[in-house]
């Protein structure tokens, strides 16, 4: 147990001599262990070196594999250049226990271990996320929120920073100030989804108007179900994905409503310039007729009356095919 002590005394000091972290040693030769916020002796158990089993090597196995997987997780989010103090003074440990390679049970030191990468990673976590809420200027949306997750993210600095904080400890307070930012996220864009799906079902009654669903019915049917998309995003919490879902709606409801309006006009144009155009040729030929009659032979350029310049814009009851959306939307969690 001295020899595993001291070990991590020399990994964590090699790292940490600036930040004067010592770990205490009792006058009967007893070490302080790390457990949940508190710093507890433990007594030295004298086992002889043969005495570790299957078992315990199994367990510190697991235990190893875990405080890897952390150890990982912790440099995918950032961990390595956010808190390169720590990490390496968490890898050196890590490196310490592997080391020893005795076969004894490490379940407890690796466990802490652990708990020192995945504070790691959920403190950086919260860094990267509150960066991003003051880019995009999301505190004023859930203020006390914001406020949480600063004091909670200097607390945690501050954990760090002292001479001996648990595992454990640190991992809440990084969890507690990650969720805190996060919950100025969630409802800044469950605000901005909301409002975006307004305008999204405001454009989609401007398609309707103008009968896009009968005119253009794919990209209609397309449009409406960038709603129904963002309806199943924002009712499972992802409001972020709902947001820009209703975004895409809008813009798309937007340009087919005119596209179709304008060539609606166009069309409209193109039916009274024809039927300007029978009236005048009516007109030619009565007064033909009156000066200079031709019976009842068919004359080039004079349309007759029957013909059919343009077809006729008729639909069917077009709001049959109007795609129905619901004016509310489940609530996020």
């Amino acid at each position: 147990m001295k020899k595993l002590f001291l070990l991590f005394c020399v990994a964590f000091a090699l790292v940490f001599a600036s930040c004067k972290s010592t770990s205490q040693e009792t006058d009967n030769g007893s070490a302080a262990s790390l457990t949940d916020g508190q710093i507890e002796e433990t007594e030295e158990k004298n086992e002889p070196d043969n005495a570790a089993s299957a078992e315990d090597s199994n367990k510190t196995a697991s235990a190893l594999e875990a405080a890897q997987a952390s150890r990982q997780a912790a440099i995918d989010a950032g961990a390595k250049d956010l808190y390169g103090t720590a990490f390496a003074a968490d890898d050196a440990a890590l490196e310490a226990l592997k080391a020893l390679d005795d076969g004894k049970n490490h379940e407890a030191e690796l466990a802490d271990i652990k708990a020192r990468f995945d504070a790691l990673a959920a403190a950086s976590k919260a860094k990267k996320l509150k960066e991003r809420i003051d880019n995009e200027g999301l505190a004023k949306n859930a203020q006390a929120d914001y406020d949480a997750g600063e004091k909670a993210l200097a607390e945690f600095d501050a954990l760090l920073a002292a001479a001996v904080t648990p595992g454990a400890a640190l991992s809440k307070k990084a969890t507690e100030a990650y969720n805190s930012y996060y919950a100025v996220y969630f409802k800044s864009y469950k605000k901005f989804a909301s409002d975006e799906r307004k305008n999204a079902l405001s454009k989609k009654k401007e398609a309707d108007a103008v009968k896009a669903q009968i005119a253009r019915k794919d990209e209609y049917k397309n449009c409406a179900n960038l709603i129904i998309k963002g309806d199943q995003q924002y009712s499972t919490s992802n409001p972020e994905g709902a947001f820009n879902s209703y975004k895409e709606a809008t813009a798309s409801f937007d340009a087919l409503a005119k596209d179709v309006a304008a060539k609606r006009a166009a069309a409209q144009k193109a039916i009274e310039e024809a039927k300007a155009k029978v009236q005048a040729s009516n007109e030619y030929a009565a007064k033909a007729d009156v000066e200079k009659p031709l019976g009842d032979e068919p004359v080039a350029g004079i349309e007759a009356e029957d013909t059919v310049l343009l077809e006729k814009d008729e639909f069917e009851n077009p709001d049959k095919e109007i795609i129905k959306i619901d004016e509310n939307v489940q609530e996020a969690k």
